[in-house]
């Protein structure tokens, strides 16, 4: 089964499926353009694992953006900070995605509904677990908990 990209919403048909696709997953790479090129491959290839976690169980009510690359500091988290916002003109939620444990640093990003940081290690030792805590947490989101 094929997750929802923005890449696969065409023009018209975005009004029809606008009333089921209310959550948007902004996946957040949190390179800081310093990594060497393999570094960049594996920080992508750890993103798209924790994408797994939404956009096959929740294909149809999310909708994957192009992911953000590059942040860094104070600078990147308002960058971020403004995406969300934007986002939020289309979607009742935005939900950040990312498999770098320093967008925890960042702290909570004004606009996002809810941040998911799912490092490898984590992902690799307790999936299961994961996927029960991201529906739980997605149910409480969309039922206004």
């Amino acid at each position: 089964m094929k997750p929802m990209k923005f890449s696969d919403v065409e023009q018209g048909a975005w009004e029809s499926l606008k009333p089921y696709v209310d959550t948007c997953l902004l996946p957040v790479t949190g390179m800081t353009g310093k990594e060497q090129p393999w570094e960049a491959t594996r920080a992508l290839e750890q993103l798209r694992d924790a994408l797994d976690c939404f956009e096959i169980p929740y294909k149809g009510r999310v909708l994957t953006y192009p992911a953000f690359h590059y942040i860094e500091g104070e600078e990147g988290r308002e960058l971020v900070a403004t995406m969300c916002g934007r986002l939020k003109d289309n979607f009742p939620y935005v939900v950040l995605v990312s498999a770098d444990g320093r967008l925890a640093e960042l702290g909570e990003i004004r606009g996002a509904d809810k941040t998911f940081i799912l490092t490898p290690g984590e992902l690799a030792e307790n999936l299961a677990e994961i996927k029960r805590h991201i529906a739980e947490q997605l149910q409480h989101l969309w039922s206004g908990r």
